[in-house]
């Protein structure tokens, strides 16, 4: 009896590289573009430095303070009241959801619970002071002072 020997199929699979490549491309761009959304830093700011704190992001909506005391909010100077008027507490945003229910929006599209502040190293800790006790009278319970890390 003679044996044949079957002939070895060679499966050719369909070239699918090309399209995960084209994607993987696409999603690269679209992260180079949505990473610089937030503004800088102002250039003038220098945040003081701190050795033993845990590592946290910047914030990208943070309130930056100069050191003569200029109040920056993504790149424009504001006034402390319209600084107040921009970062609404958490507290203050109830009244703001229920006209907002009634068909009238809310002033502002800021609602993170805690507040980050970038102020400057130079900034005398009176003018500091002045900021944080506003914010804090006007219902932020929770506000950040942001620094860098030695060696950063």
């Amino acid at each position: 009896m003679r044996m044949h020997k079957a002939k070895a199929h060679k499966k050719v699979l369909p070239d699918n590289t090309i399209p995960l490549i084209n994607i993987v491309f696409l999603m690269l761009i679209f992260f180079l573009i949505a990473g610089t959304v937030a503004p800088p830093v102002s250039s003038e700011l220098t945040p003081p430095n701190a050795s033993k704190l845990e590592q946290m992001p910047p914030a990208g909506n943070a309130v930056e303070i100069l050191a003569d005391g200029t109040l920056i909010h993504h790149g424009r100077e504001l006034s402390l009241k319209e600084m107040l008027a921009l970062f609404p507490a958490a507290d203050a945003l109830q009244p703001a959801k229920a006209s907002s229910a009634s068909g009238v929006a809310p002033t502002s599209p800021q609602s993170n619970e805690i507040l980050h502040i970038l102020a400057d190293k130079a900034l005398p800790a009176k003018k500091l002071m002045t900021v944080l006790q506003a914010f804090r009278a006007a219902g932020h319970r929770k506000i950040r002072l942001v620094t860098l890390r030695e060696g950063d």
